[in-house]
């Protein structure tokens, strides 16, 4: 009777995991859609009011082609939906239009991320403000214009120190929003989906080499004859922190510049250098 009961009791575990294996599932209800966001009538307004003059932007008289992207601008964020149209006024032949395309394009800001090629590509343009703006654009972009980094650090030897000046702030910018990102990246390192894990570290490979890109850059530019570039560059090395340890040497250098704005800036990047990395 004893020797009968043990193997009772598995033949019932086991038909009980069998009759577990082979009951059907009961598939679990779908989740209820979203309900639509329902416009204001002040943002139902805003947005006719963008797609009339992303319209204008096609306009055959360069002025009013200019004047539409001038007042897209004065819109500010509420204008990112006619980027895209804003971005192909870079190319316009006429370079006061395309001067005020850039400049609407760095008052839209991060929503301007669309317009990223474009602004790299106008990077060399022959205008000295469709350059300056274009460069000041990716800066307010910040992170989505890691791209434009390439084209930012031939930026830094442009013949116009305004420009080289707003290339040094835009890849100080970007360097700062990348560092901003690390931490959500890093703990998505940890995350149970191997494919989040994989594209996290794809993502930090990506933005350390475009880091030091940027520290590489930044560092050759400390030593531009103009002093408000040099500063521009020092200031943008301070922004990166801990990332810029490579420059440690050419700041400590800049602490004995001819310029009193150079060594204060520097003073500042090696301090903030130094507490990022610890």
């Amino acid at each position: 009777m004893h020797k009968i009961l043990p193997a009772l009791l598995v033949a019932c575990l086991c038909l009980s995991g069998c009759s577990l294996l082979h009951k059907k599932k009961t598939p679990a209800a779908p989740a209820a859609p979203r309900a639509p966001a329902v416009k204001t009538e002040a943002e139902v307004q805003a947005e006719k009011q963008v797609d009339k003059l992303a319209e204008q932007l096609k306009n055959a008289s360069p002025g009013k082609r200019a004047k539409a992207a001038y007042d897209l601008g004065e819109l500010g964020p509420a204008a990112k939906r006619a980027a895209l149209e804003l971005a192909g006024l870079l190319a316009d032949p006429k370079e006061e239009v395309r001067a005020y395309a850039a400049d609407a394009l760095t008052k839209i800001g991060p929503g301007a991320k669309n317009a990223v090629p474009a602004l790299a590509n106008a990077l060399a343009d022959p205008n000295d403000n469709v350059r300056g703006y274009a460069a000041n654009a990716l800066a307010k972009i910040g992170l989505e214009a890691r791209d434009a980094v390439p084209e930012l650090i031939k930026s830094l030897r442009d013949r116009n120190p305004t420009v080289r000046g707003y290339a040094a702030n835009a890849l100080g910018d970007i360097s700062h929003a990348i560092w901003e990102a690390l931490p959500s990246l890093s703990r998505e390192l940890r995350d149970a989906d191997p494919k989040v894990r994989m594209r996290a570290a794809q993502q930090l490979g990506e933005l350390e080499t475009k880091t030091k890109l940027i520290v590489a850059g930044l560092t050759v530019a400390m030593t531009d004859r103009n002093a408000k570039v040099r500063s521009c560059a020092v200031m943008s090395l301070g922004k990166t922190g801990a990332g810029a340890k490579s420059a440690v040497p050419a700041l400590s250098k800049a602490l004995q510049d001819s310029d009193e704005w150079v060594r204060t800036y520097a003073s500042e990047a090696l301090i903030k250098i130094d507490r990022d990395g610890r």
